[in-house]
């Protein structure tokens, strides 16, 4: 009796030695999409090689055809959304035309729906040290090449000057956030066209209705709060207070490493306690993660009310916020811990109230642009796309942190802003 005949899975094995390899890469692409897909929205540590058999409709043994173990299947994955990046990168180049032009067509061709999701990279540090050096020697070219484009137009005229290295890394993280942004579209009426339009109008104009007019904003203060002097042997304000700096620490070492990649004893180390400490003041890894994720929105949200509160063009608010999430992305003292990937594997409970706290900013964002518009300084959009896409600017930002010097991340912070106010055309 055959497999099927038993209702078990079909092999992927070739079933005869004429089968085309052709079908064979068929299936090794069907199984690359559906890892992707669970790499993105539930993060490393809750996908496995059975839940991707399952969903393809083969045997888990049938994987081992095409990948040694889970981890070659996450090198794989990332290893081919960096040859796309860069064959549509090549493409986009091979048909002309000026620089915007070519960041379009690259736009357009990452996120076409004839492509199937592809992989954030957001867990490079889960692989063995051989696999992640050829993920960012691929990363590191496609970065330099997009740098390169917009080089090579700011000096024909066609773009604006600006940090090219700064705003290339912009670009691809806009590209790598439309996957993950459908997760927070469950509640709003955006196909991915509307992102991909918002994105395109966000790289080339920006948001501010004056492209020419000078802003000059104040940057917010994001001194983290300490402990006050008549406060210090107060047990529970102590606690507190080693409680966020233990959530900060777990933070910036799942930003840099990523969640799987990063030991709970690491996160002890860097604070110079021990483990122990960390379970007492937290919990465990999968309670830690929780936190950081509330911390995060936590973190957003009272940037976004200092961005309500600021005394200034609404435009002037927009920078102020885009620099002070950027500010706080490259800041090891505070590091909200970036949504990338794994959101699908927290407790629903905390799914729920990062989504409300999601559809507040987005609310509370709308009436600021809709004011800025009334009043002239920001020009007429798809706001609720634009707003979906923001988020790309700088979530990746930490990602790549050993990849800029400390002057670059030091401009970041404003290069970003004025990215989002202006665009890239020529002024």
């Amino acid at each position: 009796m055959s497999n099927s005949a038993r209702g078990e899975p079909l092999t992927l094995m070739p079933s005869n030695p004429s089968q085309s390899r052709a079908t064979r890469g068929v299936k090794r692409a069907k199984v690359l999409a559906e890892a992707a897909k669970a790499l993105n929205h539930r993060g490393v540590s809750h996908t496995s090689l059975a839940e991707i058999a399952q969903r393809v409709g083969v045997s888990r043994a049938a994987l081992y055809y095409y990948f040694e173990d889970q981890e070659d299947l996450v090198f794989q994955c990332y290893r081919q959304s960096c040859e796309l990046m860069g064959r549509m990168l090549r493409e986009a180049e091979q048909r002309g035309g000026d620089a915007l032009a070519i960041i379009d067509a690259f736009v357009d061709g990452m996120l076409r729906e004839d492509e199937a999701e592809f992989a954030a990279l957001s867990e490079m540090a889960y692989l063995r040290p051989d696999q992640h050096s050829i993920i960012l020697g691929l990363y590191d070219s496609i970065h330099a090449n997009v740098a390169a484009i917009l080089r090579k137009g700011a000096a024909r005229g066609e773009t604006r000057p600006c940090d090219f290295r700064i705003v290339a890394q912009a670009i691809i993280g806009l590209v790598s956030w439309i996957p993950l942004a459908r997760r927070w579209r469950t509640r709003e009426t955006l196909s991915d066209t509307d992102l991909v339009a918002a994105t395109k109008e966000l790289l080339r104009s920006g948001v501010a209705a004056d492209r020419r007019a000078e802003v000059s904003y104040r940057r917010f203060d994001l001194t983290p709060p300490g402990v006050p002097v008549n406060r210090i042997f107060d047990s529970e304000v102590l606690a507190s207070a080693r409680r966020e700096s233990l959530l900060a620490a777990a933070s910036w070492l799942f930003n840099l490493k990523g969640v799987d990649a990063t030991s709970l004893e690491e996160i002890a180390l860097s604070r110079g306690v021990t483990k122990k400490v960390v379970y007492h003041n937290v919990g465990d890894k999968e309670t830690l993660v929780t936190e950081c994720y509330r911390r995060s929105f936590r973190i957003y949200e009272e940037i976004q009310a200092r961005g309500r509160e600021f005394n200034g063009p609404r435009i002037e608010a927009v920078c102020a916020q885009t620099h002070a999430l950027a500010e706080s992305s490259l800041r090891d003292d505070i590091a909200p811990l970036a949504p990338l990937a794994g959101f699908e594997s927290l407790p629903e409970a905390t799914r729920e109230e990062i989504h409300a706290s999601a559809g507040r900013m987005m609310e509370s964002s709308l009436v600021s642009y809709r004011a800025g518009q009334a009043e002239g300084s920001i020009r007429p959009l798809n706001t609720r796309a634009i707003l979906s896409m923001l988020p790309g600017v700088f979530e990746s930002l930490p990602k790549w942190f050993d990849s800029f010097d400390s002057e670059e991340r030091g401009r970041a912070p404003a290069e970003l802003a004025e990215l989002v106010r202006i665009g890239l055309q020529p002024i």
